[in-house]
């Protein structure tokens, strides 16, 4: 079997498998110096992101089948222009229309090029994508606008329409409790894993069910370059599964544990460091303080539907108390009053048979 050491020498159909290649990957995307050490005792969380790509290129091949010809050198290539966010898109179609080999380059394969390395790098998925249907909108890159901010936050740019300003600057409480298994376990709302950044912390179907990003591994490469426009949304987002997951006793919770092996998560979702009573307040988020304070107001509008709901469902701690205190003296009413009844049966059955023994 042939060993590859060097992603530029292969074509995008290669996979990602050896940690040698997931590191020159790594580098090459986010601009890292990650070692092999890192990558190897961290490969659970990184496998996820691996596995995203795999998916993403699958979907664009499926868009354009020359995807399948073109390089990873030619995806690096184009990520760095991404990166570097000097141009709007129609500028970065023409650049990558030179860029890929006049053998394989057609006229719809840079659109589908862009919306590809876009959605590896900037870890939403851009375009119409054939093997990822999100459940808001489909995030489009219009010709004119960049990709993100850059120097110039005032240039038109997809992550601020995608992400705009909060509409309300409600204030709510972001009390210890308000977690994602308390969500499922007490509001009845259902935890969803998506590998689109935009549909982070969504509600759909009736606000019934909550979508939650957790590639955490690739939104701490966007750490590195100290510049990076995305950093704050990228850090924001880590502090919302922060919010929403915290660890126990610093390692992730038996509920994410569960989670993870039935998805196939990033284990580092469950590992952020724990926020404090002050970076828990509503007022510290502003890409994710809209759809915070929605979720909020469904988990606190819920009503148990069942037993196990109201026995955990102690966020009107007065009532709770009330309650059960009721449903016990009830029960114990109720198991006081067989007794009695079971003794006085005993006890006229005792005296009719002392009747009879008397006759």
């Amino acid at each position: 079997m042939v060993v590859f050491d060097n992603l530029l020498e292969l074509r995008l159909s290669h996979p990602i498998i050896s940690s040698s290649l997931k590191q020159q990957f790594l580098q090459e995307v986010f601009h890292t110096n990650l070692s092999l050490d890192e990558i190897e005792n961290t490969d659970r969380a990184y496998q996820a992101f691996f596995t995203r790509f795999h998916s993403l290129r699958n979907a664009a091949a499926n868009r354009h089948r020359a995807i399948d010809s073109c390089t990873f050198a030619d995806f690096f290539g184009v990520v760095k222009l991404l990166r570097n966010n000097h141009e709007p898109r129609s500028d970065l179609e023409k650049a990558v229309a030179e860029r890929l080999d006049k053998d394989v380059s057609h006229a719809s394969l840079e659109s589908v090029f862009i919306d590809f390395a876009a959605s590896v790098w900037s870890l939403l998925i851009i375009g119409r994508s054939t093997a990822y249907n999100s459940y808001d909108d489909p995030v489009v890159w219009e010709a004119s606008t960049f990709l993100h901010p850059g120097l110039n936050s005032q240039q038109p740019n997809l992550i601020n329409t995608v992400f705009p300003p909060p509409s309300f600057l409600d204030a709510v409480k972001l009390p210890q409790s308000f977690i994602a298994a308390n969500l499922e376990k007490i509001g009845g709302i259902q935890v969803l894993w998506t590998d689109n950044l935009a549909d982070h912390l969504l509600l759909r179907d009736d606000d019934t069910k909550i979508m939650l990003f957790h590639h955490v591994s690739a939104l701490r490469l966007l750490y590195y370059p100290s510049k990076l426009p995305v950093r704050e949304l990228a850090d924001e987002t880590i502090r919302s599964l922060a919010l929403l997951i915290p660890p126990t006793l610093g390692a992730a919770s038996p509920w994410f544990e569960q989670q993870q092996r039935e998805h196939h998560l990033d284990s580092e979702a469950g590992r952020c460091d724990r926020l404090n009573s002050s970076e828990r307040q509503i007022d510290k988020f502003h890409y994710w303080r809209e759809r915070l304070v929605l979720l909020k107001r469904t988990y606190d509008d819920a009503e148990p539907k069942n037993l196990s709901q109201l026995w955990w469902d102690d966020r009107k701690k007065t009532q709770w108390f009330t309650f059960w205190v009721a449903v016990l003296v009830f029960i114990m009413t109720v198991f006081f009053g067989v007794i009695q009844s079971v003794a006085s049966i005993v006890q006229a059955w005792a005296s009719v048979k002392s009747l009879k023994a008397q006759i």
